[in-house]
């Protein structure tokens, strides 16, 4: 096969993999997916991040991908989980920063979008 129709190939293996884990998941009760909603996100970033890295991958990394036995969202988010997310401590640490300048009333419970439309945030 050629270049373009492999990863054709491989974008809608990523594409059905997708829709069977909505599927799997629309199939679990209210609890089940809420306790499923970090997976969730995960699933679905990892595969708009792959939507618009295919293009850019070799040919060799398109049919090694292709030949994996298991499913790609799975076996990433499964990878995922063993890695440390900064993404946590930015926040943990932006959060500490802003308790000081809450308390001494330095900032707006009002805020300005960039587009200049006012947002509310809770009292």
């Amino acid at each position: 096969m050629e270049e373009k129709e492999l990863k054709e190939l491989l974008l809608e293996k990523l594409h059905i993999e997708l829709h069977l884990f909505k599927d799997s998941m629309l199939q679990e009760t209210k609890k089940e997916i809420y306790e499923a909603s970090y997976k969730i996100e995960v699933f679905v970033n990892v595969y708009e991040i792959l939507m618009e890295e295919v293009e850019n991958l070799d040919i060799e990394t398109v049919r090694g991908i292709l030949h994996w036995k298991y499913g790609i969202l799975e076996s990433l988010y499964e990878e995922w989980l063993g890695y440390r997310d900064d993404s946590y401590d930015e926040l943990k640490a932006y959060v500490g920063s802003e308790l000081g300048v809450m308390a001494q009333g330095d900032i707006s419970c009002r805020r300005e979008r960039e587009d200049g439309e006012e947002r509310y945030q809770a009292a």
